[in-house]
């Protein structure tokens, strides 16, 4: 028989040793965290196709799921995802019949005016008898007449690199399988079998730590399935209301701005500007300040509108972050990965704030110091210290 081990003596820490500690763990995860997250970037640029259909996959699997889930009590399954699907598929159809037409015509209107509303703008910039810019300095109207030029310099470069990757993988043949057939079925393999693999995960996982496994997954799911079904929504909403209220004011182009400032609204912030300023500088320069006056006012109503009503009550706070945070998120995200890192940047903010707090003992979980006890109260123990001997 072996000998028993003398028992180990328990090491009480004090509570500054035990933040410490905590705090070293902390930034160790954190290091990790980073780390892995410059691998993943890493390995997504290396099957950026593959990652563009599975996230796309992804997307519409929480978009299309509460709707298949709702039939799929009454229905089996392939049923519910077919039903869900015609019913996008009627959609589609009615946005490319009525929709499609009028921002093609808006485009095209656009390109054809936009050497004239260069010219107005930089007349209005270096008219000397202008009362509103007249007293800028010479440098800085000179600056402000060469912006528009600069601007459509540089996004005719942008689009022509990114239409020129883009093109480049819709006339491939992934690039038509994934836009067209891919996502739709992968979406599919996603609603039937991921809740199996999520189970057998789960039965992975050692028993202890189970609980907070389900709570992370909870979390993760709420988070993500609230953000992209939320905003989509919320999207859609305000880019409705941008495009009537500029048919309403008579703003040119007024459903190619509803339509991006919908489409960027993904984004959070984003629509605002791409909606606003646009808008404004049109009516500005056709029908005058009173016109761009009550477009601003406007946008501003229509925004406040999201901001208080329309998305606390889609998104319902789901995400967590605050408005700091979401600007950091998408400036980070659209330094990593352009226009798809902005739309992305949010909900990996959000699911990455999941697994931080439930890694985070809740507030009060760490234990008190133990008090320090008086002489008086123990005499005995503190005969037997050598600070009670000291002083005595």
């Amino acid at each position: 028989m072996l000998p028993d081990r003398p028992a180990r003596p328990l090491v009480r820490r004090s509570r500054a040793e035990r933040r410490v500690t905590y705090a070293l763990k902390v930034l160790a995860l954190i290091t990790l965290g980073a780390i892995m997250l410059s691998a993943i970037l890493d390995f997504i640029g290396r099957i950026s196709s593959v990652a563009v259909i599975v996230v796309g996959a992804v997307f519409f699997t929480y978009v299309i799921y509460p709707a298949v889930r709702r039939l799929n009590a009454r229905l089996p399954m392939i049923w519910s995802i077919l039903i869900v699907y015609a019913i996008i598929v009627g959609v589609l159809a009615f946005g490319v019949a009525v929709v499609v037409p009028a921002l093609y015509d808006d485009t095209q209107s656009l390109i054809h005016a936009m050497p004239t509303l260069i010219r107005n703008e930089q007349r209005f910039v270096t008219d000397p008898n202008n009362p509103i810019v007249a007293r800028l300095p010479g440098p800085v109207r000179t600056y402000l007449a060469t912006v528009p030029p600069q601007i459509v310099k540089w996004a005719g470069g942008y689009a022509a690199t990114a239409a020129s990757g883009f093109v480049a993988i819709i006339l491939s043949v992934v690039g038509v399988l994934a836009t067209l057939v891919v996502i739709p079925v992968l979406s599919v393999y996603m609603m039937i079998e991921v809740p199996g693999l999520i189970r057998t995960f789960i039965d992975a996982v050692p028993a202890r730590a189970r609980p907070k496994t389900v709570a992370v997954l909870g979390d993760i799911d709420k988070v993500l399935g609230g953000f992209i079904r939320g905003q989509l929504t919320v999207g859609a909403t305000i880019g409705t209301c941008i495009t009537i209220s500029l048919l309403i004011l008579h703003v040119k182009y007024a459903v190619l701005i509803g339509v991006l400032a919908g489409l960027f609204d993904v984004s959070p912030y984003v629509g605002a500007i791409v909606g606003f300023v646009p808008s404004v500088l049109l009516a500005f320069f056709d029908q005058g300040w009173q016109h761009a006056l009550i477009t601003a006012l406007v946008f501003a109503a229509i925004f406040q509108a999201e901001g208080h009503f329309i998305a606390p009550k889609i998104v319902s706070d789901s995400v967590g972050l605050s408005p700091l945070m979401v600007i950091v998120a998408i400036l980070i995200g659209g330094d990593l990965l352009g226009i798809a890192g902005m739309f992305l940047a949010v909900p990996v903010a959000a699911v990455l704030r999941v697994v931080l707090m439930q890694a985070l003992p809740a507030r009060g979980a760490l234990p008190p110091a133990p008090p320090v006890q008086s002489e008086e109260a123990h005499p005995e123990a503190a005969k037997r210290s050598p600070v009670g001997a000291a002083s005595r």
